[in-house]
C-alpha cells in the first residue's frame, strides 16, 4: 500500500472543490507545475504555501497533517458505528433480511427523489 503524504491531502481538497491544478494555482498565485509536484510528493510544501491553502479553503493547517491518525480515527469511528448499529438491531430484534429490505427501500426512495429533481 502506498504511503500517504501531504500532497494527497492537498489533491483531495482541490478535487473536492472541483478545481484543476491551473485554476488552484491562479487562485493562490502559485505555479501549477510546482503544485503538481507537491501533490505527487516530489516536492515538499512550504509553510507559506500551506498558509495560502488554509486561507483559500478556510481550513485549519492541521488538516494537512496526521493523515494516518485521521484514517485510524475514521476507521475506529466507523467500527463503533457498526457496533452500535448491530446492538440496536439486536435490541429491536431486526433481522438481516429486514435490514436489507430497509436498505433497498431507501435506495428506491433516493432514486425516485433524484428523478423528481
Amino acid at each position: 500500500m502506498k504511503k500517504k503524504h501531504i500532497g494527497d491531502q492537498i489533491k483531495a481538497l482541490r478535487l473536492q472543490h472541483g478545481l484543476t491544478l491551473k485554476e488552484l494555482g491562479e487562485e493562490i498565485s502559485f505555479n501549477y507545475s510546482n503544485l503538481s509536484k507537491i501533490e505527487r510528493g516530489i516536492r515538499k510544501p512550504t509553510v507559506e504555501f500551506l498558509e495560502k491553502l488554509t486561507n483559500f479553503y478556510k481550513v485549519d493547517i492541521s488538516y494537512f497533517f496526521d493523515i494516518e491518525a485521521k484514517e485510524l480515527s475514521n476507521k475506529t469511528t466507523m467500527d463503533m458505528d457498526w457496533f452500535m448499529l448491530s446492538q440496536e438491531m439486536k435490541s429491536k430484534n431486526v433481522t438481516f433480511e429486514e435490514l436489507k429490505t430497509m436498505a433497498d427501500t431507501i435506495v428506491k426512495i433516493k432514486n425516485y427523489n433524484s428523478l423528481k429533481s
